[in-house]
């Protein structure tokens, strides 16, 4: 019995065991000699099911998908998914699996969130990251849903296909076939797709009968008619194979309607498979003239078919040998070597080698070398054939010494009755062990849980410690170098004074990222949707980088689509502190060139945001460091360019909280790189875009009265020479109890109150300034916090006292005016910390 038998009868086994009736069931697989016609009615069917479709409908399908509540929908879309990602189209396949992804979280369906995240794994694992097939495998072996198991399996067995691990792939689909639930709606998806890589492995073993009908169930038994179905990979493996067994003629009828199909389809990535298909027939063919002629249109680099390398520049080569343009020849087998260095791909080297020395008429030299190939070709062979049988006659032993050993259990039952009683009382005394040792360990578990959160708690008071003792002294040098850049100095005392202020940004920079960093990890980040012009916002964020930016010589873009014009619903300051990032960033590393700032919207009503910059780039094994907190591309980057590795793991989370995908980026060192995200942004009602905003009050002119309690004396100075430029008369106290004796005088305007200060602290302060004004039937007092305290409990923590608004600590003349004029206005004040 061959191996293909073997494999087949495992699987239908499997089929069987599993009670899941194929639809639309076949008779039983035709004899060996029928196989080529099976094969070419299979391909017929192809073409005809490609044909009747195209990608424009699998988009609509999808699109419909989208709309959908119900995880039919969700499974609709991983068939758009993965039908782009067969076709090598990367990009596309990854917006439709974060499309995915979404949809799956909103739904909360954990078992389309895994097959998403599979999903991004085969892009890397595509793209040549192949480290990430050790994360398929174990989802294979651990994943608790077994149609995510199912469809980790195919990836760990193809996986191990490219290993030449033939017979342990087979065995893995094998044992994932009969995993598969009886009537189960997705159970053929799940059988569709095992019997899709079964096919491909069996193809690899040079079997047209046992893998024509493999693809015969996937693509008729199993796949569903009512999904679009406008690939076509089964011509692809078909004329392949026909190759592989020497059948030229047979293999010319199957890329005919490959051909047929990819120029209608009008996809690159396909008409580039297309044309290495083409040079693989007439190589077949022997038609040298003809395999150049496949090849011509992508020119002597092979341009965008260069990802199909390993299989042109082999046929390429012998073509121009035997056409005798042995120089061509030469540049082919040269570029065959460097590939194979860089990649690690064994290609067809020696073996071209052989042909251009024959070219050459160095006949001796290619006739030894050919035969050292055909040698270690044959041995190769026999070890993987050697491998699959061993696979799978060892899966075979294992059944029957399973069955032997059920056998003897059933002798062995008489005994082990007589020995019930005995083996119950043992039971009993260790179940009594058990509960007492269960009841120690919960003990213990609660003891580690008390121990975690105090730590934990222990962790936030300290974080809130360290933020208010370094904020209260960076107060006064952040503020005084914003009021000193503001006055006529000499050219030399302003460029010292931009210094100074410039490094307390960057100081209260990386404390606010440290505190935001916290804040993720604890979930203490929130999300506060409103209404807000998103094309002001994002021209604001440009215009706060456009003077850097001309300071450095590079151009500062931006490109806003018509479409988002007008009021949209959103978390205006998480936004543009994302934005603001990005652009940030950009310019750090970008000396000349421009920084392109774009926004885009999609037709379900979401915004696709992107800065693209012309800088140093960094190298794609890099990008999975850039994303981790303290990570940067390279560890020079801190000591070239500054920065704490943080930014970019705020950003990532931000965007999450705002409901869209995360952070990814695209780079090519030397030459820049482009950051994007996705969120919702949801138009508002045409009432609401044409509301006047209220006027805000111009504080720098108008004449008020304000009482400041601050316990440290360098802050009341700090507000005190902030307001002397002003109409604004300032009454400071240092402590609580002084501000609540001085309100009572009244004739304030305005309160800014410190929150930890002796004696009486602002929290309690500003609550009996608000039973005073409710006493008395007094109007209402802004009271704004204006303190060093900046995590989210502390702003919860002022508002529930009564404050207006809560200023963190260091405050610049901008910030601070603000503040005042939000109050004063009457405004609900954002979280300013």
């Amino acid at each position: 019995m061959s191996l293909v038998r073997v494999v087949l009868a495992l699987l239908a086994a499997a089929v069987v065991c599993s009670g899941a009736p194929p639809v639309g069931a076949q008779p039983v697989a035709p004899a060996a000699q029928d196989a080529p016609d099976d094969a070419l009615r299979l391909a017929r069917f192809v073409e005809a099911r490609a044909g009747s479709t195209d990608f424009a409908a699998l988009d609509r399908f999808g699109e419909a998908a989208m709309r959908r509540n119900d995880r039919e929908g969700l499974n609709r879309l991983y068939h758009v998914t993965w039908t782009i990602l067969n076709q090598g189209d990367f990009d596309k396949a990854a917006l439709w699996n974060r499309r995915l992804a979404e949809a799956a979280e909103r739904q909360g369906d954990e078992r389309y969130k895994d097959i998403a995240r599979l999903n991004t794994l085969t892009i890397r694992y595509d793209q040549g990251e192949t480290g990430v097939a050790a994360e398929m495998r174990r989802t294979a072996e651990t994943g608790e849903d077994w149609f995510v198991r199912a469809h980790a399996v195919r990836l760990a067995a193809l996986a191990l296909f490219d290993e030449d691990k033939i017979g342990e792939g087979l065995e893995l689909l094998a044992e994932a076939q009969a995993g598969i639930p009886v009537n189960d709606p997705f159970a053929a998806t799940a059988h569709a797709g095992i019997w899709e890589v079964t096919g491909m492995g069996l193809k690899q073993l040079n079997d047209v009968t046992g893998a024509a009908d493999a693809f015969r169930k996937f693509e008729i038994d199993y796949s569903n008619p009512a999904y679009p179905r406008p690939d076509f990979d089964s011509l692809y493996n078909l004329t392949m194979m026909a190759v592989k067994v020497g059948d030229a003629d047979r293999a010319a009828q199957y890329f005919a309607a490959h051909h047929r199909l990819a120029q209608r389809a009008g996809l690159t990535t396909l008409s580039v498979y297309d044309a290495s298909l083409c040079a693989t027939v007439a190589h077949a063919r022997n038609e040298p003239r003809a395999v150049l002629a496949c090849l011509e249109p992508y020119g002597e680099s092979l341009g965008e078919a260069a990802f199909v390398a390993a299989d042109a520049l082999p046929l390429r080569a012998i073509a121009r040998a035997r056409t005798g343009q042995i120089a061509g020849a030469r540049r082919d087998v040269n570029a065959l070597r460097r590939l194979e260095a860089e990649t690690g791909i064994q290609s067809e080297v020696d073996h071209v080698e052989a042909e251009v020395l024959f070219a050459e008429g160095r006949h001796e030299e290619a006739f030894r070398l050919l035969r050292a190939h055909m040698v270690e070709s044959e041995t190769d062979a026999a070890r993987s054939y050697s491998a699959g049988i061993h696979q799978v006659t060892g899966n075979m032993q294992q059944q029957l010494a399973e069955r032997r050993t059920q056998l003897e259990t059933a002798r062995s039952n008489t005994g082990l009755q007589r020995a019930v009683i005995g083996i119950g009382v043992i039971f009993l005394l260790f179940a009594g062990a058990t509960l007492v040792w269960q009841h120690r360990q919960s003990g213990r578990l609660r003891l580690a849980q008390r121990r975690a959160e105090e730590a934990n708690r222990a962790k936030s008071e300290f974080l809130a410690n360290m933020s208010h003792e370094i904020r209260t002294p960076l107060n006064g040098v952040v503020s005084m170098a914003d009021t000193l850049a503001r006055r006529d100095l000499k050219p030399e005392e302003h460029e010292m004074v931009e210094l100074i202020r410039s490094s307390g940004a960057t100081l209260e920079r990386l404390l606010s990222d440290i505190l935001d960093s916290a804040k993720i990890e604890s979930g203490q980040l929130t999300f506060e949707p409103a209404p807000f012009n998103l094309e002001q916002s994002v021209k604001d964020v440009a215009a706060l980088w456009r003077v850097k930016a001309e300071d450095q010589g590079v151009a500062m873009v931006v490109e806003f689509d018509e479409a988002l014009s007008g009021l949209v619903e959103g978390d205006m300051v998480r936004l543009r502190q994302v934005l603001t990032n990005l652009v940030s960033n950009a310019l750090k590393f970008t000396s000349s060139g421009s920084v392109r700032l774009s926004v885009m919207s999609t037709m379900d009503g979401r915004a696709v945001f992107r800065v693209t910059d012309t800088g140093v780039g960094f190298d794609p094994d890099q990008k999975g460091r850039i994303f981790r907190r303290f990570q940067q591309a390279d560890g020079s980057i801190t000591r070239r360019y500054g920065g704490t590795g943080l930014g970019l793991t705020i950003s990532n989370a931000l965007v999450e909280l705002m409901g869209g995908t995360a952070l990814d980026c695209d780079s090519t060192p030397g030459k820049g790189s482009t950051f994007w995200f996705e969120i919702p942004m949801p138009r508002v009602s045409d009432a609401a875009s044409e509301a006047e905003p209220a006027a805000s009050v111009d504080v720098a002119t108008t004449p008020l009265r304000i009482l400041l309690a601050d316990d440290h004396p360098a802050n009341r100075k700090v507000v005190e020479i902030m307001l002397a430029a002003t109409e604004m008369e300032l009454v400071a106290v240092e402590d609580g109890q002084q501000a609540v004796e001085a309100f009572k005088d009244g004739g304030f305007d305005l309160v800014l109150m410190d929150m930890q200060m002796p004696v009486m602290d602002g929290l309690t302060a500003t609550r009996e300034i608000r039973a005073l004004e409710a006493a008395g039937g007094l109007k209402r007092t802004p009271v704004v916090m204006l303190t060093a305290n900046a995590m989210a409990e502390h702003v919860a923590s002022g508002r529930a006292a009564g404050a207006d608004g809560h200023l963190t600590k260091p405050v610049t003349l901008v910030s601070l005016f603000d503040a005042i004029a939000a109050a004063l206005d009457g405004e609900p004040e954002r979280d300013a910390a």
